[in-house]
Formats: C-alpha cells, structure tokens, sequence
C-alpha cells in the first residue's frame, strides 16, 4: 500500500529540471554581476552558503507556485506560447512572494538589493523558458523511446469516445501511456477493435500484469458506475483517468488535464495518499489555532455585540454529518433571532432543491436576521467558531460540505461511503464555486477533491476562499 501517489516520470523530470533551473538562474546571475560588473554584494554572496541554502528553499516554493498555474499537467505541452503565458504569469507571482517575505519576514541571509533580485529573476525566468520549450521536449521523447518509460494502457470503452483517445494515443508521442488493447462490457474477450487492438477482457475481469493504466472513456457510464469501477481498478494498483463530461463544467482549467482535446481527470483515492492525510491533520492544527490566537479580540467583540443586539445565546449549534458518517455538533455565531424556524425553513427549502435538481444556493430569511447577524453572513464571519471543531478533530479547514442529516438522507450508498472518508472542511470546492450547483454536481466535487487529495489544492482553496470573504460574497 502506497502511502502517497505515484509519480508520473515527466512530472518527475520536469520538476527536477525547473527547481535545477531556478538554482542556476541564482549562480549565474551572483557570478555575472560578480565577474562583469565587478559588484561586491555578488561576490560576497559568492561566498556565503547560508545564502543559497535560503534561496534554494525559495526555490520550492517557485515550484509549488509552478504546480499551482498547472504546469505539471499533460495540457501544459500543448502550445508553447501558451506555456510561455503561463509561466511567466508564475513567475511574477513568484516575484510578489519574494518581495512579501522580504517585506515583512526579511528572515537571515535574505536578499536585499533590488539589482541582485532582479538579475537573479530575469536569469531564472530564461532558463526555465528554455528549458521548458526546447530542452525538455527533446530529452523528454528520447526517454520515451524505451518502452519501460511508458506505462501499458487499456481504454475502457469500445465507442466513438473511447477510439478516438486510442487515435490520439497511438498518432502521438508525447504521452507516457503505450495502447496495449481495450475493456468492454459488450464484446468479447479477444474481438478487434482498432489497429490490431483488441478486446482484453471485461470491466469487472481482474487485468493482467501489462495493464498499469486505464483510461475510462465510456460516456454510457453513471457517474456511480464510474466511480465503482475506478475504485475497483485502483484496488488493482493501477492508475486511473476518467476521460467523461463529469468535471470538466464544474471544475477550473488547472484542475483538470487534457487526452486527445479531452478535459480528464484522475483518480487515486486515500489509500495512495495517506502520508498527505498526516499532513493535513497537522496543517489544521497550527493554522487552526494560529488563527483562534491572532483573532480572539474579534471573537471576543463578535460576542459582545451579538449579546447586547438580540437576546439569546452566543453561539448556536447545528448536528452535521462528519467523517464516517458520525454525526457531530458544528458551532457557529447565532446570527437569527429564532434558529427553529430557520430550521425548519431550509429543510423544506433543501429537500425542494434536491428533487428539482436545481441550484442550491443558501437560503437567508431576512426577517429572522439579527443587525449584527446580517453583517456577520456578509463577511462569513459567522463561521469562524469552526475552528474549534477543527481543532477537535471533527471538521478540516477545507474539506466536503458538512451536511445536515436531512441532506445526508439523498447520499447514495456509493458516495457516501467516498465522501465520508474524510473530515467535512470549513471551506472546499462547492464554497468557492458561488455555490451554484446543485445537489448531485456538489457531491461530484465532493469526490473529485477526495480523489485528488494534496496539500496544494488545499492551498488553492484557502487562497481562494479569502477574496470571497473579503469581498463580503456569502450572500
């Protein structure tokens, strides 16, 4: 069992080659200005390891922030132009974190001349666009003329979608993926599909040793279906895409990845990511009470005004549906003057949205409304007494949506049991997606963010929940 997700090789090279690129934008541009422009600065940097040690730690964040513009994803090798654009755009936020912590962290053995900064970025910025646009694409098709570099991939379906990524895959050779044959549910083991390709067996048949990788690209496939078997293959240690129109309306282009035109992504589960699952926990920790620290004068004035606005009590409480399906007590700032009423009104109001299948919104009874209330939903400041139930182990900073038992009541039996894996989150993907899906397109990105775990997009989230707070959106 793996206790975090395999690698693929390009992702591997290409991270390697950016973080060795921005190391030698640093020693070329300390040695230029040291040997041209004869700088004392630079030839004391020349001298100084703790120097570069600080700045090769700056050098993984610049590859997480190259992560998190999607340049590690199969859809980043389409166009050049289109990889220049979005590298560049990552290096200049790479440039306003360097200027950030250098404004108010300046921590030892920090860079503090501007010209030094700047030849260094510059430098840096030019060997990864030549790095990326020329040297890697060469080096990366020489790797992939052997064979053990590419992993043996059987596409699960037999339809107009599922030959067209079998076309692509065989005409092109930038993808780690070699056509070994076929899954279908409708012919027979051993039929002809494509170019010699052939049937290999059914979905639910158990895949020989070859079979490393599966593309599912059966359109006739419920989602539910979907998911099953991709937890059925992956149980069989191998790797899974999902080429179907289930995510890619729903998700942001970085997000998702590209197979022959085809918006895909791809499915891991919890049992290759466990060491993340550690990881998080401890994030939720430090960042959880860091924030319940820095913040205690506003809690302490947001309880004041809510005693002296409305009588009742400070905080109100509310049963969710936590991990595993126990149900837990979620505490937010009483914001309604009667919460039972409310209650009642957004059962009616949710169960009449489910079975529509229309947007879910939130629905905000204005007349139950307290003064201070209103502004505490503008701002969602009403959330924040979830940090304590993050604190207790029962809800992540980002996470599924807790859901009220009356909602957990439409689960199905197969999403239940994946959504339920994990804490429900403070904030996640439906939050900052305005909240205008609906029921059965929230539990779609409930499992998508299951399925594709990592620390990243947890930051993605958390950056993005910000601006929505900030601009007072909870409406």
């Amino acid at each position: 069992m793996r206790w975090i997700p395999r690698l693929e090789p390009y992702k591997l090279v290409l991270a390697v080659g950016d973080y060795g690129c921005i190391l030698a934008g640093y020693f070329a541009a300390i040695a230029g200005l040291a040997g041209l422009a004869h700088r004392p600065d630079a030839w004391h940097l020349l001298q100084e390891w703790e120097a570069a040690a600080v700045f090769a730690l700056f050098g993984v964040v610049w590859v997480l922030i190259l992560q998190h513009h999607g340049l590690y994803k199969l859809r980043a090798f389409g166009s050049r132009l289109r990889q220049a654009v979005v590298l560049l755009r990552a290096a200049f936020y790479a440039l306003i974190g360097f200027a950030a912590i250098s404004f108010f962290i300046r921590p030892p053995y920090w860079l503090d001349s501007r010209v030094l900064t700047a030849t260094i970025f510059a430098a840096t910025v030019l060997l990864l666009l030549l790095w990326r646009l020329f040297l890697f694409p060469a080096l990366w098709h020489s790797l992939l003329q052997r064979a053990r570099l590419r992993y043996g991939t059987a596409i699960a379906g037999t339809g107009a979608l599922g030959l067209l990524v079998a076309e692509r895959l065989s005409l092109g050779d930038a993808y780690p993926w070699r056509l070994v044959g076929f899954l279908s549910d409708t012919l027979p083991r051993g039929t002809p599909v494509l170019n010699g390709y052939r049937v290999l067996g059914s979905y639910e048949d158990v895949l020989e040793a070859r079979v490393e990788h599966i593309i599912c690209a059966d359109p006739k496939l419920s989602p539910e279906r979907v998911l099953q078997l991709a937890e059925r293959w992956a149980q069989q240690r191998k790797s899974v895409t999902i080429a179907t129109e289930l995510y890619p309306a729903l998700l942001p282009e970085w997000l998702t990845d590209e197979i022959a035109g085809l918006s895909v992504v791809g499915f891991a589960g919890l049992e290759s990511r466990r060491a993340f699952l550690w990881l998080k926990r401890a994030m939720d920790v430090v960042i959880a009470a860091a924030v319940l620290v820095l913040l205690s004068p506003l809690l302490l004035l947001i309880s004041i005004a809510i005693a002296v606005d409305s009588p009742g009590p400070v905080l109100y409480r509310q049963r969710r549906v936590g991990r595993h399906g126990r149900q837990f007590w979620m505490y937010k700032f009483r914001t309604m003057h009667n919460s039972t009423a409310a209650r009642q009104q957004w059962r009616h109001f949710i169960r009449e949205r489910i079975l529509s299948n229309r947007p879910l919104g939130k629905v905000v009874p204005e007349q139950q409304l307290t003064r201070v209330g209103r502004w505490l939903r503008r701002w969602s400041l009403d959330e924040l007494p979830q940090l304590w139930n993050v604190l207790c182990g029962e809800m992540s900073l980002v996470g599924p949506r807790p859901l009220l038992p009356e909602e957990a009541e439409f689960l199905p039996p197969l999403i239940t049991r994946w959504r339920h894996q994990i804490p429900p989150g403070c904030t996640g993907l439906w939050q900052i997606s305005d909240r205008a899906h609906t029921f059965a397109q929230m539990l779609l990105l409930d499992v998508y963010y299951v399925q594709n775990l990592t620390p990243w997009l947890d930051l993605y989230v958390l950056l993005r929940t910000l601006p929505y707070m900030l601009r007072g959106r909870n409406n």
